[in-house]
C-alpha cells in the first residue's frame, strides 16, 4: 500500500486562536496488493479484487487502531556508561545507571532536550529514559510514543514551550493565553504549582513541551507517553 504524507506547519508561538506545533495527516495515495499492482474494478477478476480489498481493508483498521503497536519492544546496546532518568530530560532525577554493552528493552521515543547533538528520548522497558545519543538500535528503532493521535489543549495564560518537561530546560516557543495546543503525550516530570504532568506537542524536534498545570483539554487528555 503507498501513501502520502502531507506536513502543515501551524503558526509556532502564534496568538490566540493558533496552535503551536506540526500537524502531520496520512492519506493513502493508492491501494496496492504485492504481485496485483493497481487495483481496478472491472467485468473481470471481482472476486480477486473483492478478496484484495477485504485484506487491505483489514490491514488498515490494524494499522490505524489506537494502541495497536504499543506491545511492541524493541533492543538497544549501551555505548557508554548511561544515567537512566525520570523523565527524558537530564534535569529529571537520576534512578539508574546502565553499563557500556548492556542490551536494554526500548518501548518508543520523543523528542526532548538536546545531548551531544540527538534530541531523541528512549523509553525503556522499565517505563524510566534514557537518552538515545548513547544507544545503538539493535534492529529496527521504535517509533513514535503515543497513540498516534493529536489532541487539542487551551493555554490558561501566557505559556513557554520548552524543550523538555522541566522549567531548567530551554525555551523554544511560546503561545498566549487561550492559544491552542496540539496535544501528542504526557509524561510526570518536574511539579509546577503542585501538578507535575507535562504535555509534548506535535513537533520534528528538539522537544516541544508544556507544563500541563496551565493547559486546560478540549476533548479528551492524551494518553502517557
Amino acid at each position: 500500500m503507498s501513501s502520502r504524507i502531507r506536513i502543515a506547519a501551524i503558526g509556532r508561538g502564534t496568538g490566540r486562536g493558533g496552535r503551536v506545533g506540526l500537524r502531520i495527516r496520512e492519506y493513502a495515495a493508492a491501494l496496492r496488493v504485492p504481485g496485483l499492482g493497481r487495483l481496478r474494478v472491472g467485468s473481470r477478476g471481482r472476486g480477486i479484487v473483492t478478496a484484495a480489498a477485504t485484506v487491505l481493508v483489514s490491514m488498515v483498521m490494524l494499522a490505524a487502531a489506537p494502541g495497536a503497536s504499543a506491545a511492541t519492544t524493541y533492543q538497544g546496546k549501551v555505548l557508554a556508561t548511561l544515567n537512566v532518568r525520570s523523565a527524558p530530560t537530564t534535569l529529571a532525577s537520576d534512578v539508574g545507571t546502565l553499563r557500556s554493552g548492556a542490551t536494554v528493552t526500548l518501548l518508543c521515543k520523543v523528542f526532548g532536550p538536546t545531548v551531544d547533538g540527538n534530541y531523541v528520548w528512549y523509553k525503556l522497558g522499565t517505563g524510566r529514559w534514557v537518552t538515545a545519543r548513547y544507544v545503538a538500535n539493535v534492529g529496527t528503532a521504535p517509533g513514535f510514543c503515543g497513540n498516534g493521535n493529536e489532541y487539542d489543549g487551551r493555554a490558561l495564560v501566557a505559556l513557554n514551550v520548552r524543550s523538555g518537561p522541566n522549567t531548567g530546560n530551554a525555551v523554544v516557543s511560546s503561545v498566549r493565553a487561550g492559544g491552542y495546543l496540539a496535544l501528542v503525550c504526557k509524561v510526570d516530570s518536574q511539579a509546577v504549582d503542585g501538578n507535575s504532568r507535562w504535555y509534548q506537542l506535535t513537533g520534528d524536534g528538539p522537544g516541544a513541551w508544556v507544563a500541563a498545570r496551565y493547559v486546560t483539554n478540549v476533548g479528551s487528555a492524551p494518553p502517557f507517553c
